[in-house]
């Protein structure tokens, strides 16, 4: 961007607050990334898609983060403009299908946490599985987040996207979604979603989130920078966490990066650990695991960057 750098900014900067070489660490749940050249965060879908739209006509390469979680950002951050749509919210709207379901109208930028805050105070329940999910709705939905108990591709009616290609809006029903474990298979930027819950005892569903939650809090190391679960699970047989605890990699360090005592499937940032560090620990771990049990792990956390 060396040549343009200048005019990409003052342009960009004409349509929203811009940042030039921002730090990524800043907004990575890792604490690890180096600089964006240029870094956006349009405060709603209007001023996104001015933003997007000015990028393709300058041919400058557009990065989108979320919430910052399930992502490792390299040493040397990334080129173009980085858009973070973490502010893209709304307030939640409800509408009834039939007696016994109810969908909610959510943004990509509404926080997990709040829209399962939401399902408890209305009764509705599905979203179980998400209590202490960190992270956006759009990047829950865009890695297909979930657990055994349940996963976002099981809630998702429909979302609404802004087109890459044409820069217009339109709607994708769930039919025309082609989800996978951990994965939706999408290069549309998400902008907004309709959820479709149940109806169901407020005591039992708040319940059952109180469980999930205290499970992962004494499981998960929560208080420490990571991207949550680093690998996918195998199709069959034991979980990656079981694989590289059984290999006896819990506590294996490079640096500042280590594999977490608590739950082996967590790579932890434990003070100041870089991007390379993070991926030499995960090459050890797949190496490792592979050679005891001739399964190749393979990681389920995004890497963004040069």
């Amino acid at each position: 961007m060396a040549t343009t750098d200048n005019t990409a900014f003052s342009t960009l900067a004409q349509i929203s607050d811009l940042l030039r070489d921002e730090p990524l660490k800043k907004y990575t749940s890792f604490k690890i990334g180096g600089p964006a050249d240029l870094l956006a965060l349009p405060n709603d879908k209007q001023e996104l898609q001015r933003l997007l739209k000015k990028a393709v006509e300058l041919k400058i390469p557009v990065t989108l983060f979320g919430g910052g979680t399930n992502l490792l950002v390299s040493d040397n951050g990334i080129r173009g403009l980085v858009i973070i749509t973490r502010q893209l919210t709304s307030e939640i709207g409800m509408t009834q299908t039939d007696s016994h379901k109810k969908t909610i109208c959510v943004a990509a930028g509404d926080r997990l946490s709040t829209v399962c805050r939401f399902a408890i105070n209305h009764s509705l329940s599905g979203l179980e599985f998400a209590a202490g999910v960190p992270g956006t709705i759009g990047g829950a939905i865009m890695m297909n987040a979930g657990t055994p108990s349940g996963e976002m591709s099981g809630i998702v009616d429909a979302i609404k996207v802004l087109d890459r290609k044409t820069v217009a809006f339109k709607t994708i029903e769930k039919k025309d979604l082609n989800f996978s474990y951990r994965k939706l298979d999408l290069t549309d930027i998400i902008v907004g979603a309709t959820l479709t819950l149940k109806k169901a005892s407020l005591e039992k569903i708040a319940k059952n989130f109180e469980q999930t939650l205290q499970q992962k809090n004494t499981t998960q190391p929560v208080s420490v920078a990571s991207a949550g679960c680093f690998f996918k699970n195998p199709v069959s047989g034991k979980s990656a966490g079981e694989l590289i605890d059984q290999a006896g990699l819990k506590g294996a360090k490079i640096n500042d990066a280590m594999v977490s005592q608590s739950h082996a499937n967590f790579i932890v940032n434990i003070n100041n650990a870089t991007c390379k560090d993070i991926l030499l620990l995960k090459q050890h771990v797949q190496e490792i695991v592979f050679n005891k049990f001739h399964i190749k792990l393979e990681t389920e956390v995004r890497v963004e960057g040069e």
